[in-house]
């Protein structure tokens, strides 16, 4: 997501000072090379993932809330990307809002590399201890 996201910032830069977008069709690369109806079912696998990595690292006696409460706040910050893009593309221009978006993804990758701990071939009870610093 990081690269496609810095590509359309540099796409959008490059084709900044002319008329239309049409002008410059060798930077109009497929960025997908996937056919066209295996991508409706891409959305649920993160979304399906997310549950599962959730579902991970709760205990047992919280995990009902904390999911619902997680869920929300995913479909909440979704709807809050998709409502304000647009006003996003207008103030920092198309390639200022498409790197930034790259740099949260930077950013997310980072986060999970330093602060997420591993839980492979952990059990629940080893997890939990962890969290609470025993």
């Amino acid at each position: 997501m990081v690269f496609s996201m810095s590509a359309f910032g540099a796409y959008f830069k490059l084709t900044q000072g002319s008329p239309g977008n049409s002008s410059h069709v060798a930077l109009s690369v497929p960025v997908s090379t996937e056919p066209v109806d295996a991508n409706v079912g891409l959305a649920w696998l993160t979304v399906g993932s997310m549950c599962l990595f959730i579902a991970e690292i709760f205990p047992l006696h919280i995990k009902g809330v904390a999911t619902g409460v997680c869920v929300l706040t995913n479909w909440l910050m979704a709807f809050l990307v998709t409502k304000e893009f647009s006003s996003l593309m207008e103030v920092l221009r198309p390639y200022g809002a498409f790197w930034l978006a790259s740099a949260f993804c930077i950013f997310s990758v980072l986060f999970t590399l330093f602060c997420v701990p591993e839980t492979k071939g952990k059990t629940l009870e080893q997890i939990t201890a962890h969290f609470e610093g025993r």
